[in-house]
């Protein structure tokens, strides 16, 4: 397998040593200093130290420390994970963080799994060289945005939910449209209006009622927009959808 992955404790002085494979090394509990190629690094939680082959490396390690330790012998991917070794020391994203400590959690079944270990130590190694940020914030770009749409339906402006999540007003107008195929007032109105329908079909809440509950602030604005869409208002809505059933009966 062109990765192993162990966790290992340290509790002593490990003197200068080299070997043929690459190493990632990830803090889990405690601290290492360790001096990787003649400089001279502290490692803690939240950060990676990134050892090339045949670097000489020497370590000192707090009582109790803990560490995932990643160990690469394919040669495309040393290239590709640890060109920039030099700095060999990087800090880890929060999602990077997570997600190193999950990997750490399955270091005993990778033994019996090395295709599903590989594309897991693949993707670790990715998050803890910086070069899944590009993932990571796609990922959390998503989860911004399904939060956005999960609460259109609100008496909310979308300038405040922009703000809320962190994005400007058109930065999420372009991310909306793109993942969801409409913009964030068109999805809105939709919602609100599927609402109401469903509303004014189950329910004998009053006009007032149903506008607030769908997020209108009043009867005129919901009915205005309701008649617009529909080319009926909500009042005649249910008494058309009321006199078919009646007839169906």
């Amino acid at each position: 397998m062109s990765f192993q992955a162990v966790i290992r404790e340290y509790n002593r002085l490990e003197l200068g040593h080299r070997h043929a494979f690459a190493q990632a090394v990830i803090p889990l509990q405690g601290e290492m200093d360790i001096e990787i190629g003649g400089q001279f690094k502290e490692l803690k939680v939240g950060s990676v130290g990134l050892i090339a082959p045949e670097t000489l490396h020497d370590s000192e390690t707090t009582s109790g420390s803990r560490f995932l330790i990643i160990d690469v012998s394919d040669k495309a991917a040393i290239t590709q994970f640890f060109r920039n070794a030099n700095d060999s020391h990087l800090e880890l994203s929060p999602l990077a963080l997570k997600y190193l400590n999950f990997v750490a959690s399955l270091t005993d079944t990778f033994a019996t799994d090395a295709t599903g270990a590989s594309t897991i130590l693949n993707t670790a190694l990715e998050l803890a060289t910086g070069q899944g940020t590009d993932l990571a914030n796609q990922s959390m770009t998503s989860t911004r945005l399904m939060s956005v749409k999960d609460q259109l339906p609100a008496p909310v402006k979308i300038s405040e939910l922009a703000k809320e999540e962190g994005f400007s007003v058109s930065s999420l107008q372009k991310n909306f449209k793109a993942s969801f195929g409409k913009s964030p007032k068109q999805v809105q109105l939709e919602m609100r209006l599927n609402k109401a329908l469903g509303l004014l079909r189950s329910s004998n809440q009053t006009m007032a009622s149903i506008a607030y509950e769908v997020g209108y602030e009043n009867a005129s604005s919901f009915t205005n927009i309701f008649k617009k869409h529909f080319g009926l208002t909500p009042s005649q809505y249910r008494a058309q959808y009321r006199a078919s059933l009646t007839r169906h009966n």
